[in-house]
């Protein structure tokens, strides 16, 4: 019996270490009856290794005193999170319970030579802690989140990522060397998965998918809350399934791949015939507000998507699909044709109970993933890698 409690001691506070959860969430955790949780987790009060946070959880009592999300006590330090977007970088200071003190974003250039990105990311990083007054030395890790598969042996982009001028280049280590600080880098959807799988729509999920549909297409895929990366980082490269083998070549050298017939950039290249140049953004907010051409692009993108999520449905068997990037800024448009395509493309079985929903944490899923990210790497890490950096990998 003592040991039994020990291992669900030990349980609660692994769990508790990727910040704060509910009583509900640590119960399906541990997979133990949330009245088991609730003595666990006053035994754990009384001792004062945790406390409530003030934190309500969405939707605990319908009256009375709110239920309160439980956090470890006397967390220390603080982690940077750094989001390589298609067109921004964001960037952001949170303390050691994940709680954000600053951020900031700006435009970013994906052309942006390796070197000169870093520079730039450096600098950013260097102006956040500045405004935030924290003491770098209490900054226990930088987490990066970046459009492309990393691989998993090196810590590396693989070749075919939207940044091809930085494949090859140690990011993680070069920055950790501009900072002198440890970092981590992972692929943006997996990290967004990650963020909706803590603090999201994803929360109570056992199996749950993230499509991330920007500039690229991503799927982050969440098995019992951990994060399903495949061999060798390779898993949830979505945007280069082929959905149309004599379509247009794409960046990773097939051809018709999702990507390329859905991204944004393709889908306001499909508007200039009728609308002129338009860029990605004016693009989204017509077909938000209605316009026939723009909807009619999007509901096909929509479409499209949707035929290779009721595929994935077919596969993994979700109880959630979480919906993110700018393209949801079309809301309904898209996601409406979305669900009628993947459930026609799909085993009846696979869907018929699958919720499809937008990213609780809209487009600011991937920065709050980078930051979590960087805390469960810095645990994680070796001695080595705590001085130097994350460009040691297992």
């Amino acid at each position: 019996m003592a040991a039994s409690q020990a291992r669900l001691r030990t349980g609660a506070l692994t769990a508790l270490a990727k910040g704060p959860q509910s009583r509900a969430e640590l119960a399906r955790q541990l997979g133990v009856s949330r009245s088991t949780t609730s003595l666990l987790v006053s035994s754990l009060l009384a001792e004062g290794v945790v406390e409530e946070t003030g934190d309500d959880v969405e939707g605990s009592k319908p009256a009375g005193r709110p239920g309160r999300r439980i956090a470890l006590v006397a967390q220390h330090g603080y982690y940077v999170g750094i989001d390589f977007g298609r067109i921004f970088i964001k960037t952001a200071i949170s303390d050691a319970n994940y709680r954000i003190i600053d951020e900031s974003s700006g435009d970013f250039d994906i052309e942006m030579p390796a070197e000169a990105a870093l520079d730039f990311a450096a600098a950013k990083v260097e102006q956040i802690i500045a405004a935030s007054r924290v003491d770098r030395r209490q900054i226990n890790a930088v987490g990066i989140g970046v459009p492309g598969p990393v691989d998993a042996a090196t810590g590396h982009l693989h070749a075919g990522s939207i940044l091809a001028r930085w494949v090859g280049t140690d990011v993680p280590g070069g920055l950790s060397r501009r900072l002198g600080l440890p970092v981590y880098m992972d692929n943006d959807a997996n990290l967004g998965m990650l963020a909706e799988s803590t603090y999201g729509a994803a929360r109570n999920a056992n199996v749950a998918l993230y499509v991330l549909l920007s500039i690229g297409v991503g799927l982050g895929i969440a098995i019992n809350g951990k994060i399903f990366r495949g061999a060798t980082g390779i898993a949830g490269e979505l945007g280069h399934v082929v959905v149309d083998e004599h379509g247009d070549v794409c960046r990773c050298g097939s051809r018709g791949c999702l990507e390329a017939k859905i991204s944004v950039h393709a889908l306001a290249k499909a508007l200039v015939a009728s609308h002129g140049e338009i860029s990605s953004d004016e693009m989204l907010r017509k077909a938000a507000a209605g316009d026939v051409g723009a909807n009619r692009v999007v509901a096909d993108a929509g479409a499209l998507v949707g035929r290779s999520i009721g595929a994935l449905c077919s596969y993994f068997n979700p109880e959630i699909v979480i919906v993110g990037g700018e393209l949801m800024r079309a809301g309904d448009s898209l996601l409406n044709p979305l669900k009628d395509a993947m459930r026609r493309f799909s085993i009846a079985r696979a869907t018929e109970n699958v919720k499809v929903v937008p990213a609780a944490l809209k487009e600011q899923a991937e920065l709050i993933g980078t930051l979590l990210f960087a805390g469960e790497k810095s645990r994680a890490a070796s001695p080595a890698e705590q001085l130097f950096g994350g460009n040691e990998h297992e």
